[in-house]
């Protein structure tokens, strides 16, 4: 193809930025980003997303609090018993441990009933937690990554021949090589000598595998599944490496009619080069950064959701805590020869920020104000408080000298440190989650402790609720 061109560039200039890989999310995973992302505001479906949940173990919390609060009144109604025994075996723990036991048994109390549901619910949060840990850093990984194709369509618009289209853009002024000495094949279990890579449409890539697959793999024995997502993989490996090797020159004539610069005749090869570079990157940069604007994951004052709400912490940040960030979505921490492209797509908004058609965009900027920790660390320490007051019999009597009831009193501490700890240090999706889950615990807890005072205070209206009855009605399931 001619351009009948007056001034071209002898050198070549490179622009491409690859995007970086991202593992796919399990079946778990997938449903969180399904609802997450359906809802279309983040926060919000974080929200309910955390809410569904709860209601889904509710069953099992609502049984674990009926035995726990049966057990509690059997304890009150033994604590002159108790009382008693503490007394008595004031000097040897073990006995009086003992004798508790050999009384709770009698009397039909099993701390194991309780305890169960609450580990069942335990496993489930571990679960869910882990796919929905995975989930903020893909989402996170797939917000820049949509940067990335923003950041390499806006140097695309400069290219002048657009072979898609088999036409010459106004707007173009770089000539596009592909510099095949740039892809590493020893990277690409495909044969790349038999691949015309020059003619290959990377938007409708379709690699027949049987014939240039060379990896290790017997394709024979592959499921349909697993060599769909070979072929998948490979055919992106190719496609990134392909824009990687992409190369331009400049057509400094068409270069003028689209940015029309003082002296530029006059300048040397390497100046022009650098003013074409500057140019092209700046406008590549604002579109990424427009790009990233117009879907800000920001939930209230939190900037970008899947960082702490914490001021310490940038709203988008260097490439070492970036990278640090979706190591779960990536497998592995990202190779440091990767930052140069991390800090070119990000520049304006890691730097002072930059001025767009609808005024100044501020640039980096801190994510939170601890609100969401805050929040977190106080709800907690109230759940903690109404737990310790329901369970007061329990405590003070469980031990002989009391010292389960200042276990406990530790635990009020504790707990609520724990909870801002890992606010602090995992994303301001993961704190949301905690404050909703602790506002529906203590929501649900409030309304089950009142229904069942209630319930029992009709059963001791109507005869009494105590540790001998409840006792021989278990020991009658027992022998059942």
């Amino acid at each position: 193809m001619s351009f009948n061109l007056l001034d071209v560039s002898t050198n070549f200039i490179n622009f491409a930025v690859d995007k970086i890989g991202m593992n796919n999310l399990n079946w778990i995973g997938k449903i969180i980003q399904w609802l997450i992302e359906g809802v279309g505001i983040i926060g919000v479906g974080v929200i309910i997303f955390t809410l569904i949940l709860k209601t889904v173990t509710l069953p099992l919390d609502v049984y674990s609090r009926i035995k726990m609060k049966k057990q509690s009144l059997v304890m009150k109604s033994m604590r002159p018993q108790m009382e008693k025994l503490q007394k008595q075996y004031a000097n040897d723990k073990a006995m009086y441990s003992q004798k508790v036991m050999e009384l709770q048994k009698q009397n039909g109390v099993s701390m194991f009933g309780a305890c169960l549901p609450m580990i069942v619910t335990l496993i489930i949060f571990f679960f869910v937690f882990g796919a929905f840990s995975t989930y903020s850093q893909f989402a996170n990984g797939s917000t820049y990554n949509n940067m990335v194709d923003e950041y390499n369509a806006s140097v695309n618009k400069y290219v002048l021949y657009d072979y898609q289209e088999n036409t010459v853009k106004e707007s173009g002024f770089l000539l596009e090589y592909l510099d095949e000495t740039l892809i590493d094949n020893s990277k690409i279990d495909l044969d790349l000598s038999k691949l015309d890579l020059k003619s290959l449409d990377l938007d409708n890539l379709d690699i027949d595998l049987n014939l240039y697959y060379t990896g290790s793999q017997n394709l024979d024995k592959l499921k349909d599944k697993k060599k769909a997502s070979l072929k998948a993989s490979l055919e992106a490996q190719l496609k990134a490496a392909i824009l990687s090797a992409r190369v331009y020159r400049v057509d400094f004539d068409a270069f003028l009619k689209v940015c029309p610069t003082d002296n530029f005749s006059d300048m040397k090869e390497a100046e022009k080069m650098n003013v074409v570079r500057t140019f092209v990157k700046e406008n590549a940069r604002r579109a990424s950064a427009d790009n990233y604007r117009d879907n800000r994951n920001n939930f209230l004052w939190v900037n970008n959701i899947w960082y702490p709400d914490n001021p310490l912490n940038k709203e988008v940040p260097n490439f070492s805590d970036f990278s640090s960030a979706i190591s779960r979505a990536t497998g592995s921490v990202l190779d440091t020869s990767y930052e140069s492209s991390y800090d070119e797509v990000t520049y304006y908004l890691r730097n002072a920020g930059y001025e767009n058609a609808n005024g100044k965009i501020e640039g980096n900027k801190v994510n939170g104000y601890f609100v969401l920790i805050i929040l977190a660390i106080g709800l907690m320490f109230l759940q903690q408080f109404i737990s310790m007051r329901s369970q007061k019999d329990a405590n003070e009597l469980g031990t002989v000298d009391g010292a389960g009831a200042k276990q406990n009193k530790w635990m009020l501490i504790m707990m609520p440190v724990i909870y801002g700890f890992f606010s602090l240090m995992y994303s301001a999706a993961f704190s949301l989650y905690m404050i909703t889950s602790t506002v529906y615990g203590l929501i649900t807890t409030v309304i089950i402790n009142k229904a069942m005072d209630v319930s029992f205070a009709k059963q001791e209206a109507n005869g009494g609720y105590n540790a001998k009855r409840h006792g021989q009605k278990n020991n009658r399931k027992r022998l059942k």
